[in-house]
């Protein structure tokens, strides 16, 4: 990948949970020096905990290193379409729709946590690949690791690149960032073979965490993170924003179904 606007060859990947990976970037999973996964343990469905780690020994990919954190369980807990920015990620509390285990103290905790166990895996890095800062259909977690790396981009000086996903739930927050994106990156094709044998592998351990029949899209963008101050790029003639929609309409659909699934896990 010679293009300036693409992440080069080495790039790390940062990924909050086991199956964001195939879900947000299976474009790159071939391309990546490294992927990076923050959670593991989830105090509402330990099923999942035990089921992400046996995914991960089995995962097709080069090098996977997991950080084994606990999921502070704040899924829907940011007041979407529109929340509250914070240093650590968004600002929560409990709402329809949130996990029992959800812990507003220790997704803020989280946060030092978290930068520095990431600063010397990405120290050296060429560039690095994570979510985007809206954390692609809405996800606080998602939002918390941007925030991880971005924070530690100004510290250590690589390049960063985010996913180009977004949702009618994230849609307006997204519009806040961006300015500091640049959109001018060419399509890459999505890998949904590969995409389908990860998501396979975390099905057989009952911990994927996303529609059973997803479909992944022909094709995905990664935007470059624009430097404090370096002007936008504009869009080549023709050509509309550069993203990925993803259908979500929070929070019963899925939630229920993970609920079903983590409860016959459970029996």
């Amino acid at each position: 990948m010679s293009d300036a606007s693409l992440p080069p060859e080495g790039a790390i990947l940062v990924m909050a949970h086991p199956d964001d990976e195939a879900l947000w970037a299976s474009a790159l999973l071939s391309r990546t020096a490294r992927v990076v996964l923050v959670f593991e343990d989830i105090d509402s469905f330990p099923a999942w905990a035990e089921g992400r780690r046996r995914s991960l020994a089995e995962l097709p990919l080069p090098d996977v290193t997991s950080l084994r954190f606990r999921e502070a369980e704040v899924l829907n807990g940011a007041a979407w379409p529109t929340p509250a920015e914070t240093p650590y990620g968004l600002a929560v509390r409990p709402r329809p729709g949130t996990f029992r285990g959800f812990s507003a103290r220790r997704y803020q905790e989280a946060f030092p946590n978290l930068v520095s166990a990431l600063r010397p895996l990405l120290t050296g890095a060429p560039a690095v690949v994570t979510h985007n800062p809206w954390g692609e259909y809405g996800h606080e977690d998602h939002v918390q690791v941007f925030r991880a790396v971005e924070s530690l981009r100004q510290e250590l000086g690589f390049p960063l690149w985010v996913t180009s996903y977004v949702s009618d739930k994230s849609y307006p927050f997204m519009l806040r960032h961006l300015a500091r994106l640049d959109c001018s990156a060419p399509e890459l094709p999505t890998d949904p073979k590969l995409g389908a044998r990860l998501r396979d592998i975390y099905m057989r351990h009952g911990c994927w965490t996303w529609f059973d029949d997803y479909v992944w899209p022909p094709a995905e963008r990664f935007l470059r993170w624009l430097e404090p101050g370096e002007p936008p790029r504009p869009l080549p003639p023709g050509r509309l924003l550069p993203f990925v929609w993803i259908a979500w309409t929070p929070p019963k659909p899925l939630l229920r179904r993970l609920a079903g699934r983590a409860a016959r896990l459970i029996r």
